[in-house]
């Protein structure tokens, strides 16, 4: 299930408001209660997509996504935007916001590509039967992320050298290629944006070595406290565990690796928005996107250690999570 951080939803729901009173009121009254104090730290997405489309409808701008440039702020990230803002460079944000993603949301993993033109920030959606993406959030998400690059480095435009959006071409693409330039790509198989090499070695301007160190730690800290807490990522590490020894990956075999009853698992996984198997697939595609892009095994051993007992098998997780099969997927990063 997707979910979002409330912080990170708050920012979303201040964008869409902004300078239209209606939609700003809309997102008061059906927004409060999914961002109350007291309510749950992360939100699920489909309580949330509703909202989304009647504030597009209700503004009639198609583009009302692509305000959260605008809104974007490290304090939206908790924890991990301050550790962003003392990063010595770009590089390093779009390294950590991969590596903490699930901190910002869940049902989704977040990827970084080194590639020969530049440096790929690709999201790839980790349920299948999930519904496609709306476009408002598709947008808001991208552009609340590059514009917390420019918060970052003031005084310079960071663009992307390609934007791709798995949304079809709009009727007026005006304001999508003012914030990202004219090269977009729609219809992908995945939402991403391309950074060069010049962009991605940029310092931060409020890089602090010594804040960052302390930021970093707590960081880590709090990072150990949501594995100690999170059912989910407790999970994750066995399932991953698991995969790598070739052991049989079963709801009773990890539920036991855990120290848990299988229905102290069921319930846990539940509570966050999980179940079982959709999990397993989001370590296999996880696992299986560092296989492919930085190891030279072949594709019957990655096969084998994200659990497939066939290549067919993996051959076709591939063209459901990445929108191609292995060869490809692997030719694609090393190009």
């Amino acid at each position: 299930m997707h979910t979002l951080s409330r912080t990170f939803a708050g920012a979303i729901l201040a964008a869409l408001g902004e300078s239209d009173p209606a939609v700003a009121a809309l997102c008061r009254r059906l927004g409060e209660p999914l961002l109350a104090a007291s309510g749950p730290t992360f939100i699920s997405l489909a309580s949330l997509t509703t909202l989304f489309e009647q504030a597009s409808s209700l503004s009639g701008d198609p583009d009302i996504g692509l305000r959260a440039f605008h809104h974007a702020h490290p304090a939206n990230l908790g924890p991990l935007g301050y550790a962003l803002m003392s990063s010595p460079t770009i590089g390093s944000v779009l390294t950590a916001m991969a590596e903490f993603h699930h901190l910002i949301g869940t049902g989704f993993c977040l990827f970084i590509e080194e590639r020969v033109e530049g440096v790929r920030l690709v999201g790839v959606v980790t349920d299948p039967e999930q519904p496609p993406l709306s476009r408002v959030f598709i947008d808001a998400i991208a552009a609340i992320t590059l514009g917390l690059l420019c918060w970052l480095v003031p005084g310079r435009a960071i663009r992307p050298l390609r934007a791709e959006l798995s949304y079809p071409r709009p009727a007026d693409t005006r304001a999508i290629e003012a914030l990202y330039g004219a090269e977009i790509h729609y219809g992908a198989a995945q939402n991403a944006l391309l950074f060069s090499h010049a962009d991605v070695q940029l310092a931060v301007a409020t890089h602090d070595p010594a804040l960052h160190a302390v930021h970093s730690q707590y960081l880590a800290q709090w990072q150990r406290q949501l594995d100690s807490d999170a059912f989910s990522l407790r999970a994750r590490r066995v399932i991953s565990e698991y995969f790598a020894q070739g052991r049989p990956v079963t709801l009773a075999g990890v539920a036991e690796g855990l120290g848990l009853s299988q229905h102290q698992l069921s319930r846990g996984l539940e509570s966050e928005g999980h179940g079982f198997l959709r999990l397993v697939d989001e370590v296999r595609l996880r696992d299986s996107h560092n296989l492919l892009r930085s190891s030279t095994l072949s594709f019957k051993q990655i096969a084998y250690q994200v659990g497939f007992r066939h290549q067919s098998a993996f051959n076709k997780a591939c063209e459901r999570w990445f929108g191609m099969g292995p060869g490809r997927y692997r030719d694609e990063g090393s190009s």
